[in-house]
């Protein structure tokens, strides 16, 4: 069976004094996502805002500040379905919701989340 068809993608903003307990918390939420049949967990930090000529840089759509981190999640399931399964296992789960609430106090606040799911394309 083929896996990692279907990705959830998460744009969030994390102050720089709290870079270590970000990194911390997603150790740990990695493996309650790992518990509940989440495929795989990836994050990425943005490490360069540089754009080419005519593109404009992530950075500067986004509106990163100088004193905080643009991080990007990636959560990998098998297909939609898989997806559904995984995220109502992980509402019900109590643990999971204590990391949530961990999460949502470390990011920055008044910006919100930036989401959505992708389906893999065949080329």
């Amino acid at each position: 069976m083929e896996t990692d068809n279907y990705v959830e993608l998460f744009f969030y903003w994390v102050p720089k004094k709290n870079h270590d307990a970000m990194v911390q918390l997603d150790k740990q939420f990695a493996g309650v996502f790992a518990k509940h049949g989440g495929t795989r967990m990836e994050f990425f930090q943005l490490s360069n805002s540089k754009a080419m000529e005519g593109v404009d840089s992530i950075a500067k759509v986004l509106s990163v500040g100088e004193d905080e981190e643009l991080w990007v999640e990636l959560n990998y399931y098998k297909d939609q379905k898989h997806y559904d399964g995984t995220v109502a296992k992980l509402m019900k789960d109590e643990s999971a919701a204590a990391l949530f609430k961990q999460f949502s106090d470390l990011i920055t606040q008044k910006k919100s989340m930036i989401m959505g799911g992708f389906s893999r394309v065949r080329v």
